[in-house]
């Protein structure tokens, strides 16, 4: 009797397959991915709209259709619910840096443009807004309708995504004062920085503020820069304030070449209207 030991143990066959030789051309390519939502560890998908986007369902995230080897081969990308999510985001926060919360309803149509005298600011006011470019001065006695227009303009120009910074002169002048305490939430120069660069500035009631050496020399240092650089500017007064301005302000603001001048002067008893009621 021959032992089992001596014996090479069979064992049965199975029909799993053997995996394919790999050649020197490299593996096989396998085809690409579809467009598949794509839910990775480090990205979350906060409750939003989105999540009933049927592109995505609710992920926020694609995976691109390459082949691959493909740089961007299971890379996810942003879907566009996502990116519509990051310009909300993005206009909300542009909103809260401009000063503007209070003044979000003084737009063109909500401006009484048959109101006497404001015909000419009304017109000068949706042309620099639909191009802003060089400076728009707007002089006028109180209550002629100068804010709102500026207001009107500096909202345009945020619902088309610019950087606007919205400035009353004696506000501006107090912020800039606070901005030099131990305390203060932003530093005087990250803050004259930013009133400088905003892509449009607008200060309201220039020569309203108290005068003083420093005041002067701050307010001139943030219009010269914007004026030597011809960035674009709104700004109102009256026609007393003004005169009583730095004289360096007031031979930037009557440059031609730059700045265009709206006298206002004849407008009177300016009141807001309904649009709903306008005929």
């Amino acid at each position: 009797m021959v032992s089992d030991l001596g014996r090479e143990r069979e064992f049965p066959r199975t029909n799993t397959a053997r995996p394919s030789k790999v050649t020197s051309q490299g593996p096989e390519t396998p085809p690409p991915l579809p467009n598949v939502p794509a839910t990775p560890p480090a990205y979350t998908s906060p409750a939003s709209t989105r999540a009933t986007c049927p592109k995505c369902k609710g992920a926020g995230y694609l995976r691109t259709n390459v082949p691959f080897g493909h740089p961007s081969f299971g890379k996810p990308v942003a879907c566009d619910c996502k990116e519509a999510e990051r310009k909300d985001k993005r206009r909300q926060q542009l909103r809260d840096m401009s000063n503007m919360d209070a003044l979000r309803s003084h737009n063109f149509r909500t401006f009484n443009s048959r109101a006497p005298g404001v015909q000419e600011a009304f017109d000068a006011a949706m042309t620099f807004a639909a191009d802003p470019e060089g400076w728009l001065v707007l002089v006028g006695p109180n209550g002629c309708g100068k804010t709102h227009l500026a207001a009107a303009v500096a909202n345009q120009s945020l619902d088309q995504g610019a950087v606007v910074l919205f400035e009353a002169v004696p506000d501006l002048l107090d912020h800039l004062r606070a901005a030099f305490a131990p305390t203060a939430n932003e530093v005087y120069d990250q803050l004259f920085s930013k009133m400088r660069e905003a892509e449009l500035l607008v200060l309201d009631d220039l020569g309203s503020q108290q005068s003083s050496p420093w005041a002067n020399e701050k307010l001139f240092q943030l219009l010269n820069y914007r004026y030597n650089m011809g960035m674009p500017t709104v700004i109102t007064s009256n026609t007393r304030s003004l005169q009583g301005a730095d004289e360096r302000i007031r031979s930037r603001i009557g440059d031609v070449s730059l700045v265009r001048n709206v006298n206002m002067d004849r407008a009177r008893d300016y009141r807001p209207t309904n649009p709903r009621r306008r005929q």
